[in-house]
């Protein structure tokens, strides 16, 4: 993979003369909010022009998007969590002159010479059971590891923040809390004649119709409360209508050998993104009652495409929702229910929630936040100076 931008031939300059030089592991890239994560933010820092990105990554697995974008781009074939990539990228930092490094995830390079970002998402391996007991173990350490050895820490949320000082010992001016945003080039409120009938065709819906989402960790994100709500909306209502759940289906199953299921419920599998908002902006409501979030991206996603949002009030959900959302304690059922019946039945209060959700969405931009990361590499690297 070739580079893009040409290494500067009269050596480095002093830092007040140039840009901060950055590295960023995006090997890390794939279909969940990590990957979100690496590509929206490398695309909103490269347009910024006040840093020279030196981007790493897997090239069986490149990051959409970057093409043409002001940036190096480098091949890294060392796996993650190997003691492959230390070697790696203790070599690359020195030969590509690296002022500062982040990683978008909990694993941090060892000694790469320069400070080291790193992003927490959230802390749920220490909040909930989610691995086999030896995993989660290694995991904790590795969080551990990258509290201790990084310059500065990002977190998504406030509330993650709150949880790195507590839980990982970290003085609070290590950490800064950033919020993410979404790609408006697909969550957005406008749509067009043809996407009813990417609804019945790809999925048999048609409005009215609610949305939740499944996942790996679908115990925390209380898909139970979800599924258990909808059934009683359709007794509280009478109205038909179908619910759509995406992504990974094992909590859909689960919950089918357990309880009644909601008729009419369609399981999807994984969406992709320009799907998923088509799905957003004609539903009724989706439904996101987790236990806890490190952000809740997809609360965000939704309510960027006018989608009325009922969820919970607890992780850092009210910190995204604020009042875009009704949200509600993550297991009160009958309360949910009568919250999700009013959107089905009540056209003026679904109107109300969907502008208030767009209203709220607009507070988060992907250019607000390569602003403020950047901000932090210029901290670190004036610090180590």
């Amino acid at each position: 993979m070739e580079s893009t931008v040409a290494q500067k031939g009269c050596g480095r300059l002093e830092a007040s003369e140039a840009n901060v030089r950055a590295g960023f592991d995006a090997r890390w890239y794939n279909d969940s909010g990590v990957g979100v994560y690496v590509a929206q933010l490398l695309r909103a820092m490269a347009t910024t022009g006040e840093i020279d990105l030196v981007v790493y990554e897997d090239p069986r697995n490149p990051v959409p998007g970057l093409d043409g974008l002001r940036m190096e781009r480098v091949p890294v074939t060392a796996p993650k969590y190997s003691l492959a990539e230390q070697f790696a990228f203790y070599g690359r930092a020195r030969r590509d002159k690296l002022d500062v490094f982040h990683s978008p995830f909990y694993v941090v390079p060892v000694a790469v010479g320069c400070p080291v970002i790193v992003t927490f998402h959230d802390l749920i391996p220490f909040l909930f059971r989610i691995y086999s007991a030896p995993k989660q173990w290694m995991v904790k350490m590795g969080y551990r590891w990258a509290a201790t050895h990084a310059a500065r820490i990002i977190t998504d949320s406030q509330l993650t923040a709150m949880d790195t000082e507590r839980i990982l010992k970290v003085p609070p001016e290590k950490i800064q809390a950033i919020p993410i945003a979404v790609s408006r080039d697909n969550f957005h409120p406008g749509s067009d004649s043809c996407e009813l009938q990417v609804l019945q065709r790809e999925y048999g819906v048609v409005p009215p119709y609610a949305v939740v989402a499944s996942a790996r960790n679908w115990k925390t994100k209380n898909l139970r409360s979800a599924l258990l709500a909808l059934t009683k909306v359709r007794a509280l209502t009478g109205v038909e209508f179908k619910t759509l759940a995406y992504g990974p289906p094992a909590g859909i199953h689960v919950f089918k050998r357990e309880h009644s299921a909601p008729e009419d419920l369609v399981v999807t599998g994984y969406v992709a993104e320009e799907e998923l908002a088509i799905i957003f902006r004609h539903a009724n409501v989706f439904v996101m009652p987790s236990l806890y979030e490190g952000f809740g991206l997809p609360l965000l996603e939704a309510m960027s495409c006018g989608c009325a949002v009922v969820t919970s009030n607890r992780g850092s959900l009210l910190e995204v929702a604020g009042q875009g959302a009704q949200a509600l304690d993550p297991l009160d059922v009958d309360g949910m229910a009568r919250a999700i019946a009013r959107l089905f039945t009540n056209p003026a209060e679904l109107a109300h929630w969907r502008a208030r959700a767009l209203e709220r969405a607009q507070a988060f931009s992907w250019s607000r936040t390569a602003e403020a990361t950047i901000g932090v590499y210029r901290q670190a690297v004036g610090k180590n100076r």
